[in-house]
């Protein structure tokens, strides 16, 4: 059983689905290959998840039961049980958003991401299925195999998983060094950066020098990456000298990335020292140019001038990329009660003439009462 506390007025029934939904999402970027096809119908015919249990949302209590039916699915239910820890420890953000969304608070604490990707006897995948391990074999939901029959690789393979489980999922997010490897290599390409940047962000082991492969993979791939570098920096220790010592060489969307991480790492009140390097680049018109007007939104309140200069970017013929971003930087500048000067109200009413992403958004920042879920005030 995986159990939630909430707290909170809103809807738990919504949340206790939502949340569900959310952890299958997921561990469907960790189980893609036919060897989880089995497990998955464990969920599709019905025997695991059941909406109707009555227990499932109990007052404050969340439950989601996986049952074995006497142990004839005890791998699948064993297995869901597990993936939904993970998802849990690798992703709380995620569903803590999820309930302040539902107007409920999560009070449980995250499950260990370490522990759970320590755990011994676990999961691996041999014959082209996942089996549970134990020391006589392995055991699917209705079938088994022997030691005495697994040849000496499948032996090697079993004998790994019973000192820590090989399933996707925990290869992934440990992440062993062979998958770690190949996402370092996938940043190369700009089409395969963003979701090689989203396996990144959430293994548990990280490093400077991932940091310093993700931010350098920003030509070309910024917009993908940036949720992804933020996240990933605020996890490595010392992530602000790191990031500090890169400025210097870099240029375009990998200034970009340095930038969006440096505005989300460290005390609040050291963020505004960013602003000298972000009017530096609002001249620009390239992917650091587009960074830096978002980013003044964020940490450049009460900065004097900065709004004019912010607006002075919509005067040029530039990137609708752009465009939106200075657009984007001024909302946040302007979160009520706060008003556009004059000058900065006459460029925001010619925008909001275009029928672009930047136009409705200036619109916005003319006529609404409330902000977005998606401008983001600096703390």
């Amino acid at each position: 059983m995986v159990l939630l506390e909430v707290s909170g007025e809103g809807d738990r029934a919504a949340l206790h689905e939502a949340i569900w939904e959310a952890v299958k999402e997921f561990i469907r970027w960790y189980t893609g290959s036919s060897a989880y096809s089995g497990v998955y119908e464990y969920l599709e015919d019905g025997v695991g998840y059941a909406y109707t249990n009555p227990s499932a949302v109990d007052g404050d209590e969340l439950s989601w039961v996986f049952g074995d039916f006497a142990g004839c699915c005890a791998r699948s239910a064993w297995a869901w049980e597990h993936w939904f820890q993970l998802a849990l420890a690798a992703d709380w953000d995620r569903f803590t958003w999820l309930a302040k969304e539902h107007g409920l608070t999560l009070e449980s604490e995250p499950p260990p991401l370490g522990e759970l990707l320590a755990k011994d006897w676990g999961y691996v995948v041999l014959r082209g299925d996942l089996w549970s391990v134990s020391e006589e074999g392995l055991h699917g939901d209705d079938k088994y195999v022997g030691l005495a029959e697994l040849t000496a690789e499948e032996r090697a393979r079993h004998a790994e998983a019973c000192e820590r489980c090989m399933c996707g999922p925990c290869e992934m997010l440990r992440p062993e060094p062979d998958f770690l490897a190949t996402m370092l290599n996938a940043l190369d390409d700009s089409s395969t950066a963003p979701s090689a940047g989203w396996y990144l962000a959430r293994m548990h082991e990280t490093s400077p020098e991932v940091l310093v492969a993700l931010v350098r993979a920003g030509n070309g791939a910024m917009r993908g990456l940036a949720p992804e570098v933020e996240r990933y920096a605020l996890r490595v220790p010392d992530a602000r000298s790191t990031l500090m010592a890169l400025l210097p060489d870099l240029r375009g969307g990998a200034l970009g990335l340095a930038l969006y991480a440096l505005a989300e790492i460290g005390p609040a009140a050291e963020r505004p020292t960013l602003v000298p390097r972000l009017r530096a680049l609002l001249d620009g018109s390239d992917e650091a140019a587009e960074a830096a007007a978002e980013l003044a939104g964020r940490v450049g309140h009460g900065v004097p001038g900065l709004a004019e200069e912010l607006a002075a970017v919509l005067d040029r013929e530039v990137s609708e990329e752009l465009r939106h971003s200075a657009v984007l930087g001024l909302a946040n500048l302007h979160l009520p009660p706060r008003t556009p000067s004059p000058a900065v109200r006459a460029r925001l009413e010619r925008e909001a003439a275009r029928d672009t992403k930047a136009g409705k958004l200036a619109k916005w920042v003319l006529t609404g009462p409330v902000p977005p879920s998606w401008l983001v005030p600096s703390g």
